[in-house]
C-alpha cells in the first residue's frame, strides 16, 4: 500500500470517521483525480479513483435510531424474543390458552394438555327421525388426534423469519390476543369405522315386502329398509373436529353429529300384490305335531315361524332364504326354549320346532319344481316327515335355500290348525308334476353310551336319549312338463345313528341291560360307521363310559326300570323301521 500524505485520509479505509468536534476538525477531501504528490520511493504520480459513498450505512444506523427513540426501552423488550427460536411470543394462544412462557419442550407440553381436553368432548351421533342418539361417547373414542409435535412447530414459527416491520406487527398482536394457533386435529379412520360399524350393525334393517293376508284377504304394506352411511358419518366427523377445536376448552353440551342415513325400497310393494294371480295350487305338504307336555313350546314355535313365513312372495328367478325371512331364532324375535337336536343329542335351547316348518316348506317347494340350492338332512331320521323330504336349517350357518323357476310369482301359504302345518304354493298355473322316490341303501347299527350317576339308586336306569339306526338312502325327483318334457335328479343323504344313553346307578351291574340291535345292511367303513359288532355272547358294554354295539336284537331286562329324561322320547316306526322304498307324487 502506498502512503499518503500527512492528514489526508487513506482512500481504501471504509470505516467511519470520529465524531466531530472543534478540537478535531474533519481532514479535507480531496476532489477526484488530484495528485496528493509523488509517492514515497520516487515512483510517478498515481492519478486516485473517487471515493466511494459513506451514507449506505449511515442511513441503516439512522432508522435503528430512530426506532429506538421512539419505542423507547419498549423496543428491546420486543425484539429480544424474537432471538429465541425455540420459544413462542409472548401472548401467542394454541386452542385459546395462552402458551406459558419457555423453551419447547412447555409449548409441547401446552399442545398435550389442548389435545387431551379436545378428546374428552361428548359427542352425539343422532339419527333424524329417531329418539334420543345412536351412539354418544368422546371425540377420542371416535378416533380423533393431535399432531403435537406439528401443533407446537407451527406455534413457535409464529413471528420467526420475518423482516423487522412484520416481526414488530406480529408481537403487538400476540400482546393483545389476537393470535390463537389452531390444534393439528387428525382422525384414525380405522378406529373411527369401528365403532361406526357397530352402530351400523344395530340400526341397519332389511326391508319388507308386502304380503298378503290369505286369512283375512287383505295385504300388509310393505317397510323400506335402513342403512347408515359410514362414509358419510365419518366425512362429518371429521369436519366436525376441525371446526370444535377451538372450543374445546369450553366443555358444555355434547357435540351432535347427524349420521346420513339412506333407505331403499323392498322387492315387492302393495300395487305389485294387486296384479298377482293365485287361484292354482302349484304344490302342498303338510306335517303333524303334539301340542301337549313338553311339546307345548315346541308347537308355539311352529305357529311363529309358519306365521313369518305366510304370505311370502317368490318372484319368477328369485332365490329364498328360509334364515333371512324366519329371523333369527330368540326370544325377542317370538320363539321359546324347546327341545332341538345339537351336536347328535337332545337339548333345550330357543326355536325347537323351526326345523319341522323349513322340512315341510321344503317338501311344497320340491313337489312345485323349485331348485333346490342349500339343503341338508337332520343328523337323524325325523318322526314327522320321510327321509329325504326333511331338512335342518340352524340360524344363521345352515340355511335352506330354494329358487322359483316358473315365469310367474308364487305365494306362500304357510297355516297351522290343532296339530297340523300345512305349506301350500300359490300361483296362476301348475306348470310340472311331480314324483319323489326314496330307497334304503345302507342301514348302520347304532352304538350305546352308559353314564354313572349318583341320584340313581337300584335298578333304575334313566334313558337320556333313544337309539335310532342310522341310514344311507337314495333319493329322487322326476319332473314332468307340461310340454311333455322329462327331468330326473338323483342325490343321496345320510342319516349318522343316533347314540342311545342310559344313565345308571353307581355300580350298576350292566348285564342286566338289553343287548344293542345290529344293522339290517351291515357296517359301511366309508360312511364312518360303528365298530365291529360285540359278539352274541357279550350283553353288555365293556365299562361305564364306554361305547359298545351288538348284532342280536334287543332282549327284555328283567327287574330294570326304564325311565325317559325330559326329552327324550321313544324312536317312531319311521324312526326304527322306515320301509326299505317309498314313492309319493303330486
Amino acid at each position: 500500500m502506498t502512503d499518503t500524505a500527512p492528514g489526508v485520509s487513506d482512500p481504501e479505509d471504509m470505516s467511519f470517521p470520529p465524531p466531530h468536534s472543534p478540537s478535531f476538525p474533519p481532514p479535507p477531501r480531496p476532489a477526484p483525480g488530484v495528485v496528493l504528490g509523488p509517492p514515497l520511493g520516487g515512483a510517478s504520480p498515481q492519478r486516485l479513483p473517487p471515493a466511494p459513498r459513506a451514507h449506505g450505512w449511515g442511513i441503516r444506523i439512522g432508522i435503528v435510531a430512530a426506532l429506538l427513540v421512539g419505542l423507547g426501552g419498549g423496543a428491546a423488550v420486543l425484539v429480544k424474543p424474537l432471538l429465541a427460536a425455540t420459544s413462542v411470543l409472548p401472548g401467542v394462544r394454541i386452542d385459546g390458552e395462552e402458551v406459558p412462557v419457555g423453551g419447547a419442550a412447555i409449548v409441547s407440553n401446552h399442545v398435550t394438555m389442548r389435545a387431551a381436553a379436545l378428546q374428552q368432548r361428548r359427542v352425539r351421533v343422532v339419527l333424524t327421525g329417531h329418539e334420543g342418539p345412536v351412539l354418544e361417547t368422546t371425540l377420542g373414542d371416535l378416533g380423533v388426534q393431535v399432531d403435537v409435535e406439528e401443533t407446537a412447530a407451527i406455534a413457535r414459527r409464529v413471528g420467526h423469519g420475518t423482516d423487522l416491520w412484520t416481526r414488530r406487527e406480529t408481537m403487538r398482536a400476540a400482546r393483545e390476543g389476537k393470535i390463537d394457533v389452531p390444534l393439528r386435529v387428525v382422525v384414525d379412520r380405522k378406529k373411527a369405522l369401528s365403532a361406526l360399524l357397530a352402530v351400523k350393525e344395530s340400526l341397519d334393517t332389511q326391508p319388507v315386502s308386502a304380503r298378503l293376508d290369505l286369512e283375512k284377504h287383505t295385504t300388509v304394506p310393505e317397510k323400506p329398509g335402513r342403512y347408515l352411511d359410514v362414509d358419510g358419518t365419518f366425512a362429518r366427523l371429521e369436519a366436525v373436529a376441525r371446526d370444535v377445536v377451538s372450543a374445546a376448552r369450553a366443555g358444555g353440551d355434547p357435540i351432535a353429529i347427524e349420521a346420513p342415513v339412506a333407505t331403499f325400497a323392498p322387492r315387492v310393494s302393495s300395487d305389485f300384490l294387486k296384479s298377482l294371480s293365485i287361484e292354482k295350487v302349484v304344490a302342498e305338504y303338510e306335517t303333524f305335531f303334539g301340542r301337549g307336555g313338553d311339546q307345548q313350546r315346541r308347537g308355539k314355535n311352529i305357529d311363529n315361524a309358519a306365521q313369518k313365513l305366510d304370505g311370502l312372495v317368490i318372484s319368477p328367478g328369485e332365490m329364498v332364504s328360509f334364515n333371512e325371512v324366519i329371523g333369527e331364532r330368540s326370544e325377542a324375535n317370538g320363539f321359546q326354549k324347546s327341545w332341538e337336536i345339537f351336536k347328535g343329542e337332545m337339548v333345550e335351547g330357543v326355536g325347537g320346532g323351526t326345523c319341522q316348518v323349513a322340512s315341510t316348506f321344503h317338501a311344497a317347494t320340491l313337489f312345485a319344481g323349485f331348485d333346490v340350492l342349500e339343503r341338508l338332512p337332520h343328523s337323524r331320521p325325523s318322526a314327522y316327515i320321510p327321509m329325504g323330504l326333511d331338512s335342518t336349517v340352524v340360524y344363521p350357518a345352515v340355511d335352506l335355500k330354494v329358487r322359483n323357476p316358473h315365469p310367474f310369482p308364487v305365494v306362500v301359504h304357510a297355516k297351522t290348525e290343532g296339530n297340523k302345518l300345512r305349506v301350500e304354493l300359490l300361483g296362476k298355473d301348475r306348470p310340472v308334476q311331480v314324483t319323489f322316490g326314496r330307497e334304503v341303501d345302507k342301514t348302520i347299527a347304532y352304538k350305546r353310551k352308559i353314564v354313572e350317576e349318583a341320584s340313581l339308586t337300584g335298578k333304575k336306569v334313566r334313558v337320556k336319549q333313544h337309539g335310532i339306526k342310522g341310514y344311507r338312502v337314495r333319493r329322487s325327483r322326476t319332473l314332468i312338463y307340461a310340454d311333455g318334457a322329462r327331468k330326473t335328479e338323483t342325490a343321496t343323504d345320510f342319516y349318522p345313528p343316533t347314540t342311545e344313553i342310559y344313565q345308571v346307578p353307581v355300580g350298576f351291574d350292566v348285564a342286566l341291560l338289553p343287548a344293542l340291535p345290529g344293522g339290517e345292511g351291515g357296517e359301511d367303513a366309508d360312511l364312518g360307521g360303528s365298530p365291529a359288532p360285540t359278539p352274541p355272547s357279550a350283553r353288555a358294554p365293556s365299562a361305564p363310559g364306554g361305547e359298545a354295539t351288538a348284532s342280536s336284537e334287543p332282549a327284555p331286562a328283567p327287574d330294570v326300570e326304564f325311565v325317559d329324561a325330559p326329552g327324550a322320547h321313544a324312536p317312531t316306526a319311521a324312526q326304527a323301521k322306515p320301509p326299505k322304498s317309498f314313492v309319493l307324487r303330486r
